[in-house]
């Protein structure tokens, strides 16, 4: 009531201003020949076609001087006219002198309230109208329906509600204005169902009904409703409008349906919409989701006029499908037309600024904001958070999101996606947290973006209470909410959880079928990924690319290639999706992890135009198959040829050379990382930590490594594994232990390499302490890497009895590994009857197993069984079986030599078996005695001992030492584990020589310096230990 009261108290200030303007009246032209066209449409329709508020002014002012009182009519457009240029005060002025009023006047003047956004007075006015007697018309509901759906308040919906109901006592449902705006009112506060049931009831219907209710749907996403309606509508022989189109067309860009599109243009063309503004910007924007920039270019150029959002349509056409300079282009011609730049256009243009490449753009962009007084824009400052995010500038997007003047959820949203994108979930998680304290309420993208944070393992406990929150916030039926559910628990590796949403949601889509078979792929469990797909196909469910890329990604082992991966090449053949990018890259990937790189080879040489992820795919396969100088070569390649290298390029390559322990290519490609600015991604960082791990450069990985109490899971990992695989092993118990006290849950993978850490020092007290722990206080299930460890912990200390009990009582069946440990077990023991049963477990699993044989055969020769040796060598012949030969390199001057045993071909091979005689010699008179129980070869022990010195490792020290320096190191590396003798070798020959020796084998690396083994160069040295330590076996090395 503060209004109502208000304008009377001013109602004298109102009429000197009138008397002003009276005094123009005097220009205007006289009634008679040449009566002016205004005066002339007052006379017959009041002030109802009054343009220029100067002269309905002027026109009220001469009324008041020279006419006693106006008619009625003509004080009812008064007041419309006062109210269409938002002159209230004269409005009410008017309203209060009429000596008698009409059901027009009181409609009119409530119309005005609501023009003005005055809806509480409207509403009290309308009850002073029914108060004194005037019918309700379906104008006035209209009107006050149209102010309940424009406030958006709670409040309002409540008076739309009590409106419906005097529509029903009144019996106004038939009319089609009431019926329309109360339809609109349902539609727009997202009441679809009952927005469509009023619909169907409604007996008269004209082209705006229609619109209201595609609108509703249109706004909620619901494409298809508005395509169904759209249909129905042409069906019923309801003609079009402008707006009709326009939201027809916005939906099928949205749904991406070109066929469609086409359709409804011809539809545009015949009822010769296509020059209506509206439509052809419509239009622009959807055929731009078509990727059809040139046909949006032709309508563009061929609109007689444009407004800003034709050319905001036209940029986000060129932003949508790539073409940033030409966005930029267009930009500059609207400038030079001098079309007015709103926040759409500024939008549309930092959208196009998402990558590094190009950030310098949207840096300017924001100068450019700044410039036009665009930066308490709430749309820019959210575009600006999503583009300083996509490109990583968190930083940026934090200091922004501080300094923006109002937040909304949009707001809070990108900063938690940001986060999320930058793989910093805890301050994602953060953010959530604070933003439900400060603000309470969240939609379903604040629950898809804090679900995504949930990914990680460790973050388990707070993806189940954000699951709760779902509930409690009613979004649990919400489709997005939903998919990310599924997402989460498959990130999880938990398939039953994501199944058990997967069955509850109310609708799936083709991102919800997409994310359960992703999800099984992620767990490798290709059997029900298949069965998903098929269940998929039998509903008749529509399929893309990414489902056939998720279902190919579930193939990861060799034993899917006949069963699962080449029927799927069939189909995608079949069905023509061999011609997507996406799936040929799948299909190089799905066949390196099957271990057939010939097959990946040939898809990938195979393309005409290879992207980055094509490279990326084919580098990733020659890891997988153990080619990392082909992968290195391929890596190097792609960068030669200037394709975009990206996170995933160089942890292929880095992971390439930490398999290879080459070291001086690993700081190469750190160097490009820096050099790229891929140095803070932290995949990246990860992937070089474990670099210089492998590498045996304890002290690099101690410098990447950030502050424990920020520090990953992944990286404790890397780090407590290179200890372990140094040596170190009370530090890596030390590392293990201060994780814990952190805060951080171990993982499989912790207990992998903390396990094998004891298993290489020989700790089997506190190796089965751990193993206990692991499922009893940290809750990690038993996996077979686990036993393993516990088997290789228990044989290698003699205790073999206790580690077949123990593989009988495993909670997983045992697999080749766990038969290969106990076997090489019982060849140290020489224990040749339960090797037997090992080797025969072996074999039954792989008939074509060699290590089986090897190893056995290696047994029975400790134990002298030499006829059993004979046998097995005959058996492995007759099934053409070869054992795998040793090999050793060295790197020296950037050039590889390689080494096999006893090999004879290098050019120097007779400086280098004198450097060997001359070795022995010197080593023997220090007190080297020769261990020949190594020598497994039924032959003298002389022959033994000169069949050790032929060791490929001891050829390629030799050659290292007589082309390198005096005092300078070695690094020699061995495809198969260095026996005892050959360690001890290596101890005598570095005292001798007086160099610093590194012998990386496939397990472990073994340091020499001087009279000590340097297992571990400490920076503190903290831990050494003595060169006696007998290096031990290690079954597994994952991290």
């Amino acid at each position: 009531m503060v209004f109502l009261q208000m304008h009377r108290a001013n109602q004298f200030s109102y009429t000197n201003p009138l008397r002003v303007f009276a005094l123009s009246f005097n220009s205007l032209p006289q009634c008679g020949e040449n009566t002016s066209p205004v005066i002339t449409a007052f006379l017959k329709k009041g002030f109802s076609e009054i343009t220029d508020e100067r002269v309905g002014r002027s026109l009220h002012a001469f009324c008041i001087k020279n006419v006693q009182c106006l008619s009625m009519f003509n004080a009812n457009t008064l007041i419309n006219m006062y109210s269409r240029f938002g002159k209230l005060e004269a409005a009410w002025y008017v309203f209060d002198e009429m000596p008698k009023r009409n059901e027009a006047t009181w409609n009119t003047m409530i119309s005005a309230l609501v023009r003005v956004c005055f809806y509480p007075d409207a509403f009290r006015l309308f009850g002073q109208m029914r108060g004194q007697g005037f019918e309700t018309s379906g104008f006035v509901i209209a009107s006050l329906l149209t102010g309940c759906t424009a406030s958006a308040s709670s409040v309002m919906v409540r008076q739309g509600f009590q409106i419906h109901s005097l529509i029903l006592k009144n019996g106004l449902l038939n009319n089609v204005y009431a019926g329309t705006a109360l339809l609109n009112l349902y539609a727009a506060y997202g009441f679809h169902s009952c927005a469509r049931s009023l619909f169907n009831i409604m007996p008269e219907k004209n082209v705006v009904s229609w619109t209201a209710l595609m609108v509703g749907y249109s706004d909620n996403s619901d494409f298809v409703e508005v395509i169904k309606l759209y249909q129905q509508m042409r069906s019923e022989d309801v003609n079009c409008n402008q707006n009709t189109f326009t939201t027809v067309i916005t939906s099928v860009g949205s749904l991406e349906d070109e066929s469609l599109g086409h359709q409804v243009l011809g539809h545009v063309v015949k009822c010769g919409y296509e020059y209506d503004l509206s439509v052809g910007n419509s239009l622009i924007s959807m055929l731009g989701s078509f990727g059809r920039v040139q046909e949006a270019c032709y309508i563009f150029n061929h609109m007689g006029v444009r407004d800003t959002i034709s050319w905001n349509s036209m940029i986000s056409a060129y932003t949508r499908n790539y073409s940033y300079r030409d966005s930029f282009h267009c930009f500059s011609l609207m400038r030079h037309a001098r079309d007015n730049v709103d926040a759409i256009t500024l939008s549309a243009l930092l959208s196009a600024c998402g990558s590094m490449d190009n950030f310098l753009w949207g840096a300017a962009v924001h100068g450019l904001v700044h410039k036009l007084g665009f930066d308490l824009n709430l749309t820019i400052c959210n575009t600006l958070l999503s583009m300083y995010s996509e490109t990583r500038r968190s930083k940026e997007t934090i200091k922004l999101f501080e300094e923006m003047p109002e937040k909304d959820l949009i707001s809070w949203n990108s900063l938690i996606a940001g986060h999320v994108q930058e793989g910093e979930y805890v301050s994602a998680l953060r953010v959530f947290v604070k933003f439900l304290k400060t603000q309470g309420s969240v939609n379903h993208v604040t629950f898809a973006s804090a679900l995504a944070a949930c990914s990680d393992p460790e973050f388990l406990s707070e993806a189940q209470v954000l699951h709760a929150l779902v509930f409690t916030s009613g979004h649990q039926n919400n489709l997005i909410v939903g998919n990310a559910l599924v997402t989460v628990y498959g990130k999880q590796k938990m398939m039953s959880k994501a199944e058990w949403v997967f069955q509850r949601m109310p609708r799936w889509d083709l991102v919800t079928w997409n994310t359960l078979i992703g999800g099984y792929a992620d767990c490798e469990e290709p059997d029900y990924a298949i069965k998903v797909f098929n269940l998929m196909r039998k509903q008749d469910e529509p399929t893309n690319y990414v489902t056939i890329v998720h279902v190919l990604s579930s193939c990861v082992a060799p034993n899917y290639l006949l069963s699962h991966g080449m029927p799927l090449h069939a189909h995608v053949i079949l069905t023509g999706f061999d011609s997507h990018d996406y799936v040929k890259n799948s299909l190089i990937t799905m066949y390196g992890k099957c271990n057939d790189l010939s097959s990946s080879k040939h898809i990938f040489y195979g393309f005409v135009n290879k992207d980055y992820v094509s490279w990326n795919a084919m580098v990733a396969a020659s890891v997988h198959n153990g080619h990392g100088e082909e992968a290195l070569k391929t890596f190097s390649e792609m960068h030669g040829t200037g394709i975009y290298l990206d996170q995933f390029s160089f942890s292929a390559a880095l992971t390439a050379a930490a398999n290879l322990s080459t070291l001086e290519e690993g700081q190469q490609l750190h160097g490009l990382t820096v050099k790229f600015g891929f140095d803070s991604y932290q995949y990246v960082i990860t992937h070089i930590t474990d670099m210089y791990g492998k590498c045996g450069e304890i002290n690099d990985v101690l410098k990447m490594l950030p502050e424990p109490n920020i520090r990953p899971r992944v990286l404790w990992n890397i780090l407590i594994s290179a200890f372990a695989r140094q040596g170190s092993f009370e530090r890596a118990q030390e590392a293990f232990h201060e994780m814990v006290n952190t805060g951080l849950k171990p993982d499989h993978v912790t207990f992998v390499s903390l396990l094998s850490a004891c298993s290489h020092a020989g700790l089997v007290n506190d190796g089965l302490e751990y193993y206990s722990l692991m499922s009893e206080t940290f809750g990690v299930d038993v996996g077979i890497e686990h036993c393993v460890c516990i088997i290789d912990l228990l044989g290698r200390s003699g205790r073999l009895l206790e580690a077949e009990s123990f593989i009988k009582k495993m909670p997983v069946p045992p697999n080749d590994f766990v038969w290969r440990s106990l076997l090489a077990a019982c060849r140290i023991h020489g224990n040749s009857q339960l090797g037997k049963q090992a080797a025969d477990h072996l074999l039954e699993s792989n008939p074509a197993d060699d290590s089986a044989f090897v190893l056995y055969s290696n047994v029975c020769a400790t134990s002298g069984k030499w006829d059993a040796v004979h046998d097995l060598r005959v058996e492995m012949d007759s099934s053409n079986l070869k054992k795998q030969p040793a090999c050793s390199w060295i790197k020296i001057k950037r050039k590889i030599s390689s080494f096999a045993i006893g090999d004879k071909s290098h050019y120097l091979s007779y400086k280098i078996y004198g450097k060997l005689d001359d070795l022995k010699k010197m080593i023997k008179e220090a007190g080297y005695v020769a261990d020949t129980s190594f020598a497994l070869q039924d032959i003298d022990e002389e022959q033994k001992e000169d069949h050790l010195w032929k060791h490929s490792e001891r050829l390629a020290l030799a050659y290292g030492l007589i082309n390198t320096p005096q005092g300078s190191d070695l690094k020699i590396f061995k495809n198969l584990r260095v026996c005892i003798d050959c360690h001890s070798v290596f101890k005598f020959i570095s005292k001798i020589e007086g160099r610093k020796l590194v012998l990386r084998d496939p397990f472990r690396y073994h340091h020499f310096s001087d009279e000590v083994v340097e297992l571990i160069k400490d920076p503190q040295n903290l831990c050494r230990l003595s060169a006696t330590t007998v290096p031990v076996w290690s079954i597994l090395d994952r991290n």
